[in-house]
């Protein structure tokens, strides 16, 4: 459905920054710990973001990596993310192992307002914990007078503050190792995997194009880089390409009532995953410099 010259309403809908990161978290659903580095432009973001503005109306936008952070324009792309997407809630999803970079990034997702902050924790190391914890208190709750709304999560005005913890639990390898080599499930059961997925209702844009979901955004980048595009395994999941911008309206249209229902690559995944703590994200800093 659209709303006047809106684009057509999703709940959620992930913008994909960059591919770069300061940690490799095994397992990663969009195979960032392989250290893929590429970063979108400021210049073709504000672009893009235009042109999808006509076409999706989110309620909720998350800015994400990689580690968002890292984009040395990411000041200029919350903004420009608020002015196409003026009604979502703007989310930045990180570590929080950079927000001595951002000193001011709370206080700009104050004046955008409707804003978010999603940090997850990926080690379990007390040294790495305090100092993230350290930096949430300098950099984020500083002198304002937060409010916890649950067990992770604080609001101050229309901003809020969530953390989350896949070191305790609840995570699982979107893919798997055979013989030193990447491969998909193949359990073959797409409608189980989706119902078992923790991102099938999080569609994305990365480098210009709608992804059902982050596992199969970068899988045509990872295998590039890897070697593997005539691999028959991944066949059937290299010939999904997602939508451009010329998409028709039909195509658009059948894209969204899908997001909420499997898709023939949802068997890329496992159908029945095996819920764990995350292995220990490798830190790429220097833990003197944190």
């Amino acid at each position: 459905m659209r709303d006047g010259d809106r684009g057509h309403w999703i709940p959620f809908l992930e913008w994909m920054i960059t591919t770069s990161c300061d940690l490799a978290c095994p397992g990663c659903d969009r195979f960032i710990d392989y250290n893929h580095n590429w970063t979108e432009s400021f210049e073709d973001i504000a672009r893009n973001m235009e042109a999808w503005s006509k076409n999706l109306d989110p309620d909720n936008l998350t800015l994400i990596g990689g580690e968002p952070l890292l984009h040395p324009y990411i000041s200029d792309i919350i903004n420009t993310t608020r002015k196409h997407f003026d009604h979502a809630c703007i989310e930045i999803y990180t570590n929080g192992l950079l927000f001595p970079k951002r000193p001011k990034l709370i206080e700009q997702l104050l004046e955008i307002g409707n804003a978010k902050i999603s940090l997850t924790y990926h080690n379990r190391d007390p040294q790495v914990r305090s100092i993230i914890d350290r930096n949430i208190k300098k950099y984020i709750f500083k002198q304002y007078s937060w409010y916890q709304t649950g067990p992770n999560t604080w609001q101050y005005k229309d901003v809020i503050f969530e953390t989350t913890d896949p070191t305790q639990g609840d995570w699982y390898d979107y893919r798997q190792t055979i013989n030193g080599v990447l491969k998909p499930w193949t359990d073959n059961d797409p409608a189980s995997s989706y119902a078992n997925c923790s991102a099938n209702v999080y569609p994305i844009i990365y480098k210009n194009r709608l992804y059902k979901c982050p596992p199969i955004s970068m899988v045509e980048t990872h295998l590039t880089k890897s070697l593997q595009l005539d691999d028959l395994d991944w066949q059937p999941y290299l010939k999904y390409k997602g939508l451009g911008l010329d998409c028709t309206e039909q195509q658009l249209n059948e894209f969204i009532d899908n997001i909420r229902e499997p898709h023939s690559i949802c068997a890329m995944c496992p159908a029945n995953p095996d819920r764990k703590p995350q292995p220990e994200a490798i830190i790429k800093h220097r833990m003197e410099k944190l």
